[in-house]
């Protein structure tokens, strides 16, 4: 298979690198134009999220090679490609299916199991199709990999009582205070998916009085009429409540700190333990601020050794879901090899329809006293039985065999085929 995947992630590459490989939206519609400019690209999709950066594409040159996806990557970034290569990992073929299986399903993610990357990988996909990027070998790929993921979540216990990062950085928030966050003033920055996940995670864990902004003036999170103690702030007023605050989490798509070292050291006046959380890729807080006394400051880097503790608990419940994506990377591999030999298999089947009319206008025609229904009948029971004995045929060979195999086989069926209608 014609497939190839270039990334990098959580687990070959540090916060300080990713954050350097992050798209947005706008940016990935440019980056997809310049995938799509290398000439023998026909097909891309590019993911960029907190902890990954993929472009996945398909070529129809079999000497295609993963170092022009890494190039383009490190030409759009205007980085170095000798000092990022050693970051990138490259798939292709039926290994290349199964690893965005993997990544939709949640068994490459930081948090195992964790439910936000489907909703990415399938945001990612739109986006490619939106701007004309995939067509239906990339699409198929995609499409599989949802229902892979969603039967994964099915079948297994890995989505139950799920963890996402916004979970996993409520309860780390929480051990630090020993479980007690009743009585505590945080400041949620950011109203997006993940600040909408924390602030439910906060009201789980009955959470004290919550600050909540966003950069984006006056949009207000759904939870705000759902909980007691949510109070919305203007964002240019959020270091007027920071020094009351025992808790900040920051997750934005700001390219810029919405927390700066200078800036809370000037307006933090009372002693005492404050966490900062920053689950944002680019960074929001400013690394310098763990200089400051009573501040522990954590990002994304720190939460993935707490998701390494819970590794062991869903090794069990991943094993069930490998083999799951290994049957949808088994299916999606022969629909591809099948692809190739459709042209022949729809010229077999003409041939097999020129018969059958034939051979069914035969039958009608010595039927002289036969009624219309009579006739209609028989043409129908001829017609059902060629089209199941032939789609059988085609199903099993598709099932049974190699891509070239298949090729053969169906060659020899179109020359007896073709013979016969002689």
């Amino acid at each position: 298979m014609n497939i190839f995947v270039t990334g990098l992630n959580h687990k070959t590459t540090p916060l300080s690198m990713r954050e350097r490989f992050s798209f947005s939206e706008q940016q990935q519609r440019e980056a997809l134009k310049a995938f799509l400019s290398i000439p023998s690209v026909k097909e891309c999709t590019l993911i960029s999220t907190c902890n990954r950066t993929e472009v996945y594409a398909f070529s129809e040159d079999e000497d295609f090679q993963n170092e022009l996806l890494e190039k383009t990557l490190c030409e759009l970034k205007e980085l170095n490609i000798f000092n990022c290569k050693k970051f990138f990992y490259n798939y292709s073929g039926r290994k290349a299916a199964r690893h965005l299986f993997k990544v939709a399903s949640g068994l490459d993610s930081m948090v195992l199991g964790e439910d936000q990357i489907l909703g990415q990988v399938k945001a990612s996909h739109e986006l490619a199709k939106e701007c004309g990027a995939t067509s239906v070998v990339l699409n198929t790929l995609f499409r599989d990999a949802v229902t892979a993921a969603k039967k994964v979540k099915t079948c297994t216990e890995l989505s139950k009582n799920s963890i996402s990062i916004a979970s996993l950085a409520v309860k780390v928030v929480s051990d630090i205070f020993e479980g007690q966050l009743e009585n505590k003033k945080i400041l949620v920055i950011g109203a997006g998916k993940i600040g909408s996940l924390v602030l439910k995670n906060l009201g789980d864990k009955n959470a004290g009085m919550i600050f909540v902004t966003s950069r984006s003036h006056g949009k207000k999170v759904g939870q705000q009429k759902n909980y007691d103690n949510l109070i919305y702030i203007d964002y240019k007023d959020r270091y007027s409540v920071v020094d009351g605050c025992d808790v900040v989490i920051s997750s934005t798509t700001s390219p810029h700190y919405t927390i700066t070292e200078d800036m809370l050291k000037s307006c933090l006046k009372t002693n005492k333990t404050r966490a900062f959380v920053d689950l944002a890729v680019p960074r929001d807080i400013d690394e310098g601020i763990k200089a400051l006394c009573g501040v522990v400051y954590l990002n994304m880097d720190d939460l993935e050794l707490e998701a390494g503790r819970n590794v062991g608990k869903r090794a069990a419940e991943a094993a069930k879901a490998e083999e799951i994506i290994s049957e949808f990377a088994g299916e999606y591999e022969k629909w591809y090899e099948f692809r190739k030999v459709l042209p022949i298999v729809k010229e077999v089947q003409g041939l097999v329809d020129a018969i059958l009319e034939d051979r069914i206008k035969q039958t009608l025609s010595r039927l002289k006293c036969a009624s219309e229904e009579d006739l209609d009948v028989v043409k129908s029971s001829m017609t059902g039985t060629v089209k199941e004995i032939f789609n059988k045929l085609v199903y099993s060979v598709r099932e049974c065999s190699s891509s070239e195999d298949m090729e053969t086989y169906f060659k020899c069926l179109r020359n007896v085929v073709n013979s016969e209608g002689r």
